[in-house]
Parts: structure tokens; sequence; C-alpha cells
């Protein structure tokens, strides 16, 4: 249980840092933009790329957190143990299907792309977009080890 929570640690502080620097990014580009009418492609991009790692990553904190989008209207009226039997079902049956599959059909891309080193298709864009194909990937391994956590956990 202490790696799950180490892990949800490094992702926690990692995903606000992302949020700071796309907050100091957006800023600086709106005033080169319209204070000084000068445009750089490399800031739009490392805004789009804050922006993805922060909502990938940031998916599986508020699943850690039990913070996700649920239907309370069903759920208020029904026993603290038929919930847990659905959330059991959901996970085992849902989420980590939906993980293993994503990663199986991430998996080629991301390849191609660090093979490769791909990059940005604009000029003046960044060299990095393999890591940001790779976020998908520790998207679905941080969801996958969320779900294992919770049915550990789920008594």
């Amino acid at each position: 249980m202490k790696l799950f929570d180490n892990i949800s640690l490094w992702t926690q502080v990692f995903t606000r840092q992302c949020f700071y620097i796309m907050f100091i990014f957006v800023i600086i580009n709106i005033l080169l933009r319209y204070v000084l009418n000068i445009n750089f492609i490399f800031m739009q991009e490392i805004v789009m790329y804050m922006h993805a790692f922060i909502f990938l990553f940031g998916i599986s904190l508020c699943f850690k957190d039990d913070k996700h989008v649920r239907i309370d209207v069903f759920s208020s009226k029904i026993t603290h143990r038929v919930k847990l039997m659905i959330e059991r079902f959901g996970l085992i049956f849902l989420v980590i299907p939906f993980c293993i599959f994503v990663i199986y059909e991430s998996t080629p891309m991301i390849y191609r792309s660090w093979n490769m080193l791909e990059g940005s298709s604009e000029p003046g864009g960044l060299p990095f977009v393999y890591i940001l194909k790779s976020s998908i990937y520790f998207f679905s391994i941080l969801i996958l080890l969320q779900a294992i956590k919770r049915l550990i956990e789920i008594k």
C-alpha cells in the first residue's frame, strides 16, 4: 500500500507543478501576444502539454480520492453492501479492462513515436511529442494501480 501512496503523492506533486507551469506560460503568452504582438508556437504547445498532463494525471487523483462523478440519484437509494458490489463489478469488468485495452492499443503508437523521436509538426514547435503520447500510457497505468488498490481496500 505504501507504494501506491508514494505513486499517488508523486502524481499529485507533478500535476500541481504542471498547473503552475501552465498558468505562468498562459500569462506570459497573453502578455506577449496582446501587448508586444509576439507569438511563440512552442509556448502554446507547452500550455497544451501541461493541460494534457493535468487532465490525464488528475483523473487518477480524482479516482484515488473518490471525487469522480457518480449517479447519486441511484446510489442514495441502495445499501452500502450493494454499492460495494457494484463498485467491485465496475472495477473488475470496466475500469481494469479499459486500462489494459488502452495500454495495449497505445503501445505501438508510443513505440513508433519514441523510435523516431517525434516532434511537433508546427514550425517552432516542441520536439517532444513522444513524451506527450507517453502520458497516455502513464494515465492508464495510474488508473490501473488505483483500481487495484481500491479492489484491495474494498471489504
